[in-house]
């Protein structure tokens, strides 16, 4: 049976409205996408013991975005951080870095900041050998399984973490952690995914660092909560079994260009009063 002509126009009128629907949604994420923050987040000084008064520049998930790396230098260079700590995902799974130098310049001028420290995401799996080669040049260490101890500006020791991407099967925690209660250090662990931390309840650890999830690149207007389905925590500063934190950025770049009411975001994490 043919469409009546009244039917034909009401069809029209219908597509050309969702393609306008679909063209402002398109603006307004990209437009979200491009809003970044910097937000500073006050932290008790229990959330590293003895660690004394504490600044931490955190940016996960840059996702190639060379723009908005260049704004998150700014915003850090301008907070003054005692450390600056790296969350993975530097690229998109299916997307390499379009050159290197600006990626390579940038992680060498946070370094000229502060002292730099980094771990891998998901998406960095499938680029490795690019990822590990910029960062190499650039003079940042990956922490894949890996522990070090640094200390701050008080003089005490940090214990800082970094373990392979749980996504990928890649979490070694009995290489590179104490069981709980035989650590003497305060413990900063960087672990991309939050919901690895369920991995790690009988290790040691004090605050737990994360990106991954964006924040679920969409925000509740009306309530300002984020919504996820990637984890219980995708974005904020949450308890943790007992004394522990876990804090997940919603990250610097974007999947597909575009965010709704969920700003991309720097972190500068004060530890005690600074």
């Amino acid at each position: 049976m043919s469409m009546t002509k009244k039917s034909r126009t009401r069809l029209l009128v219908l597509l050309i409205l969702l393609a306008l629907c679909y063209a402002g949604a398109k603006i307004f994420g990209s437009w979200g996408a491009a809003q970044l923050e910097c937000n500073r987040v006050q932290l008790p000084a229990d959330a590293l013991p003895g660690a004394g008064p504490l600044r931490i520049a955190m940016l996960s998930d840059i996702h190639n975005d060379k723009e908005l790396l260049a704004k998150s230098i700014e915003h850090t260079a301008a907070a003054h951080p005692d450390l600056i700590i790296l969350a993975g995902d530097y690229v998109i799974a299916n997307d390499r870095f379009m050159r290197t130098r600006w990626a390579v310049n940038g992680l060498r001028q946070l370094r000229s900041i502060a002292p730099t420290f980094a771990i891998l995401g998901n998406h960095d799996y499938e680029k490795l050998e690019q990822v590990e080669r910029v960062f190499a040049t650039a003079g940042v260490p990956i922490l894949r399984n890996r522990a070090l101890d640094w200390r701050t500006p008080s003089g005490s020791t940090l214990r800082i973490i970094g373990l392979g991407d749980w996504n990928e099967g890649d979490e070694a925690p009995a290489t590179c952690m104490r069981p709980a209660g035989q650590e003497p250090h305060p413990v900063l662990l960087l672990s991309h995914d939050p919901e690895s931390r369920w991995l790690l309840r009988n290790y040691d650890w004090d605050l737990m660092l994360s990106g991954h999830t964006h924040g679920g690149q969409l925000g509740n207007p009306f309530t300002g909560d984020f919504i996820s389905f990637r984890s219980s925590m995708p974005a904020g500063l949450f308890p943790f079994e007992g004394n522990r934190r876990v804090f997940v950025t919603r990250g610097v770049g974007s999947i597909l260009g575009m965010r709704f009411f969920c700003n991309p975001e720097v972190n500068i994490l004060e530890i005690g009063e600074k």
